[in-house]
């Protein structure tokens, strides 16, 4: 949602992003390039910068076989061309992940899912199946858990959802399995279980 109350939203097949009046009009601001729809892929998570409100940031899953981030100014009628600030998501026909959030802290939150293929998510070294933390330009702020990664938090089978409480604390939902989707509170480093664990593990983050 925009500061004057339009919203824009993101089509995920047709790569579209409309702007959407609070009245209900709605304006094709423009289509992203090199979007790859398929499954559950394509254009899925968009979010406005809000110390840069005519910037707008896109998780997709792109024609050179990742899922990535991508930056574009907008206006009230048109979209810029985007620019690729990061890379290397793994992508698949299931779990693409895709949510982005800014935070109070003025960093992107990116979900991401293990791309249906499990062991991902408890690799500290791929980005799949994670929480991560960067900054608006797709570099590795300072104070996250594991120097030089964009890791914030890892063992996540395909996070669906990102929000930030009053208190500053992010949520996550995550798409489960056979028996349990999950709501997570999101700790610095913490370790969330899959495939190891669905659901819940005694209210605290697996280990």
């Amino acid at each position: 949602v925009l500061p004057d109350g339009d919203a824009l939203v993101a089509e995920r097949d047709s790569a579209r992003i409309l702007r959407v009046s609070r009245g209900g009009a709605v304006t094709v601001l423009g289509t992203v390039p090199d979007v790859q729809h398929g499954g559950e892929g394509g254009l899925l998570g968009l979010a406005v910068d809000p110390a840069a409100p005519e910037r707008v940031y896109a998780y997709l899953t792109s024609i050179q076989g990742d899922n990535r981030i991508v930056s574009m100014t907008y206006g009230p009628t048109s979209l810029g061309q985007p620019a690729v600030i990061f890379t290397g998501i793994p992508s698949g026909q299931l779990h693409n992940g895709g949510r982005i959030v800014f935070g109070p802290d003025g960093n992107l939150w990116v979900g991401t899912g293990e791309a249906g293929l499990r062991d991902p998510a408890q690799d500290k070294d791929s980005l799949g199946g994670k929480i991560l933390r960067i900054s608006p330009a797709g570099r590795v702020p300072t104070g996250n858990p594991f120097p030089g990664s964009p890791v914030w938090s890892l063992g996540h089978r395909n996070v669906q959802g990102l929000a930030f409480d009053s208190t500053g604390q992010l949520w996550a939902t995550e798409f489960g399995q056979n028996t349990w989707d999950e709501l997570n509170e999101i700790q610095e480093g913490g370790n969330y279980g899959w495939p190891i664990v669905e659901g819940k593990t005694g209210g605290k983050a697996f280990v």
